[in-house]
C-alpha cells in the first residue's frame, strides 16, 4: 500500500500511466477495467463525478477486483464524493475480491467523515461474512479517532480474526496506546489470548512502555504464561523500560482503589459497564470506574 502522503491519484497515475481522462495505459497485472467514475471518485474530483453521474454513469460499476466507485471514494477519503455516490444509489456494502468494503477502506484511510456517512446510512460497524473487520483496519493503522467512532456505533471490541486475533492484540503489536486505551475502556478483555499469548505478552515483546502501562492500568495479569511457559516479563530485553515496569509491578500489587475499580467493571461485564452512572456512586467515583480521567 502506498502511503497516504503519496496520494491516491498519484498512485493510480503510476500504476496506469495516466495521461488524461480519455487515455489510460494499462500495465500488466493491474486492474484492466477502471472507468472514469472510479478515477474521479478516487481523486476527489467532485464536479467531474457529479457530471458523470448526471450523464448516466453506472455508480455500481465494478473493476476486475470488484472495486466500485464508492470503494475508491472511501479509499481516497473523499466525503463529498461519497455523498454524491450514495445519493445516486450506490450500493453501500459491496465487497472486493479481498473482502474489503467501502467502510473498511474508510477506516484504513482514517477518514472519520466517510466512516460516519456510511454508519449514518445503516452500515453495521461489525464485519459481515467473508468481510474484513472495520475495527481491525482502523487498529492496524492507529486511527484512534475512527476506533472511537466505531465503538460509539456499537462495534464489537472483541471481534476476532483468525490471523490477527482481536483488535487489542493488533494495536499492541503495532504500538498504538491510544487505540488500546479506547478498546479497554469499552470493555475489551485485557487478558484475552491468541495462540496462548495475551496482549501483555505482545506488548512486552514489542517493547512498548506506553502500551504496557495502559494494559496494567486495566488489570492485565502479569503472571499468565504463554505456550512456552513464559510470563510477559520473561520476554523483555534486559535493562529495557518495559522490564523495569513489569519488575516493579511484580513486586508491588495494585492498590485497593484500583482493585475495587477492576472488580466493579468485571461484575458489570462488557455490555453493561457503560451504565455505571446508574450505580449509587458519587460522580467522581463513576468517572474513576469509567477511566474518564485516565492518562
Amino acid at each position: 500500500m502506498f502511503s497516504p502522503e503519496f496520494g491516491i491519484c498519484s498512485m493510480f497515475r503510476v500504476i496506469y500511466g495516466f495521461h488524461g481522462w480519455g487515455e489510460v495505459t494499462i500495465k500488466e497485472g493491474t486492474w484492466a477495467d477502471r472507468y472514469p467514475l472510479h478515477d474521479a471518485a478516487c481523486c476527489g474530483q467532485v464536479l467531474l463525478l457529479q457530471k458523470l453521474v448526471q450523464e448516466g454513469a453506472n455508480v455500481n460499476a465494478r473493476t476486475l477486483n470488484s472495486f466500485t466507485p464508492l470503494h475508491d471514494a472511501c479509499l481516497g477519503g473523499h466525503p463529498g464524493c461519497v455523498k454524491i455516490l450514495i445519493g445516486a444509489g450506490a450500493q453501500l456494502n459491496p465487497r472486493t475480491i479481498d473482502g474489503d468494503t467501502p467502510l473498511t477502506f474508510a477506516c484504513s484511510r482514517g477518514s472519520v467523515s466517510c466512516v460516519k456517512l456510511l454508519l449514518n446510512h445503516g452500515i453495521s460497524p461489525d464485519p459481515g461474512l467473508f468481510t474484513k473487520s472495520p475495527l481491525h483496519e482502523a487498529c492496524f493503522n492507529g486511527r484512534h479517532e475512527v476506533v472511537e467512532v466505531l465503538i460509539d456505533a456499537g462495534a464489537d471490541v472483541e471481534t476476532v480474526e483468525s490471523q490477527y486475533g482481536g483488535p487489542l492484540h493488533v494495536v499492541c503489536s503495532r504500538n498504538y496506546p491510544e487505540c488500546a486505551e479506547l478498546l479497554l475502556r469499552a470493555g475489551a478483555d485485557v487478558d484475552a489470548t491468541k495462540n496462548y499469548e495475551t496482549a501483555l505478552h505482545v506488548a512486552a515483546k514489542v517493547g512498548s512502555p506506553e502500551v504496557v502501562q495502559v494494559l496494567l492500568e486495566y488489570g492485565a495479569n502479569i503472571n499468565v504464561k504463554d505456550i512456552s511457559k513464559q510470563r510477559p516479563l520473561d520476554l523483555t530485553d534486559p535493562g529495557s523500560e518495559v522490564r523495569k515496569i513489569l519488575t516493579y509491578r511484580d513486586a508491588h500489587p495494585s492498590h485497593l482503589m484500583q482493585l475495587c475499580r477492576l472488580r466493579i467493571r468485571h461484575l458489570l461485564g462488557r455490555e453493561r459497564v457503560k451504565f455505571v452512572q446508574l450505580l449509587r456512586l458519587p460522580p467522581l467515583l463513576q468517572d474513576y470506574v469509567l477511566y474518564k480521567f485516565f492518562k
